[in-house]
């Protein structure tokens, strides 16, 4: 009973300071527990070549930086992340590789259109069908 109380008092609270319902519906889960993300494309792709950035990609920004989903989860990462990419206009195989990731992290088809078109009147046209071209065949799979 002084749970649902308190649940209910936290939640009013929280809509009357402006945060969203799915906000209040996070902080009143248990403690997210980061889950660890493990990479080797830098060490794999470059490990010979370039031993230090090969490590700072899979270990500090894969393993650290992506592993503190507990805070952002993977899906927003990855909305996050394509969306970076796709303004700058790195639609190349990192690209078509974070995409891969978004479907993965549980980011849907409509998701992904509707944040390509968004950033369409923001970052460019071009880039946006540069972008919806590999999108579609990423989703299409």
């Amino acid at each position: 009973m002084f749970k649902k109380f308190l649940t209910a008092a936290v939640a009013v609270g929280l809509l009357v300071t402006n945060f969203s319902a799915t906000e209040a519906k996070d902080m009143d889960n248990e403690k997210k527990v980061p889950v660890k993300v493990v990479q080797t494309a830098g060490r794999d792709r470059l490990g010979e070549f370039a031993p230090e950035f090969a490590r700072y990609n899979d270990d500090v920004l894969f393993g650290e930086i992506w592993s503190r989903n507990n805070i952002l989860s993977m899906h927003d990462r990855s909305l996050i992340t394509v969306s970076a990419l796709m303004s700058m206009g790195l639609v190349n195989d990192s690209f078509k590789h974070h995409l891969e990731f978004a479907k993965k992290n549980g980011v849907t088809k409509a998701e992904m259109v509707e944040v390509i078109t968004q950033l369409a009147f923001y970052t460019g046209w071009p880039k946006a069908w540069a972008a919806f071209n590999m999108a579609k065949e990423v989703y299409a799979e």
